[in-house]
């Protein structure tokens, strides 16, 4: 799953991974995960994350790594919100050739910015995250087009990548998404 804040990442990768049985893996979770154990990993993170910044990616890359490898699975996995930068795409082909696996869709979900904003808004009155505010929010976006934005094209190239506008309900997009997958694995049985 790619795309900026707020664009639906989160919530559409778990309705995916709940429908086919996949492990949702999302480096956003896993850090806070780490930054809530207050762990070294954590503790790093915070600083960065509380300011709209990224994780260093050797620091990503290790996380996501670690969990791979302690939560292996038959089905899948769904990535969400990584890889986030070139160098973490180049390292999960690496990953992914090594060990004969290959990624099957990247979906691209966006929306005006103005909706992200308003998302963004809503989010940080139910959850109690400290890169939900508008100052952190406007620089998680700029790094984002800075830094993750190259990704449609590089997995475009790959003709992996499929564009799903999330200024729509849930159910719309979550529709569309399913659809999508649905006709995936019909093709490669």
């Amino acid at each position: 799953m790619l795309g900026p804040p707020c664009s639906g990442k989160g919530t559409h990768s778990q309705l995916i991974s709940e429908s086919f049985g996949l492990k949702h893996v999302s480096t956003g979770n896993l850090f806070r995960d780490e930054i809530e154990r207050m762990s070294p990993i954590g503790i790093i993170a915070k600083q960065l994350i509380d300011f709209g910044n990224f994780v260093p990616d050797s620091v990503t890359m290790k996380i996501f790594y670690l969990h791979i490898q302690s939560n292996p699975s038959d089905e899948g996995y769904l990535l969400d919100g990584f890889p986030r930068t070139l160098p973490q795409a180049e390292f999960l082909s690496k990953y992914l050739a090594k060990h004969h696996l290959n990624i099957d869709l990247v979906f691209y979900l966006y929306a005006p910015e103005e909706v992200l904003l308003a998302r963004m808004g809503k989010r940080s009155l139910t959850e109690n995250r400290a890169d939900d505010n508008s100052n952190a929010f406007m620089h998680r976006i700029e790094n984002y087009y800075k830094n993750t934005h190259v990704l449609t094209d590089y997995y475009s190239a790959q003709e992996k990548l499929v564009s799903i506008s999330t200024d729509n309900s849930i159910a719309e997009v979550s529709r569309q998404i399913l659809e999508v997958v649905e006709a995936k694995i019909l093709e490669k049985k």
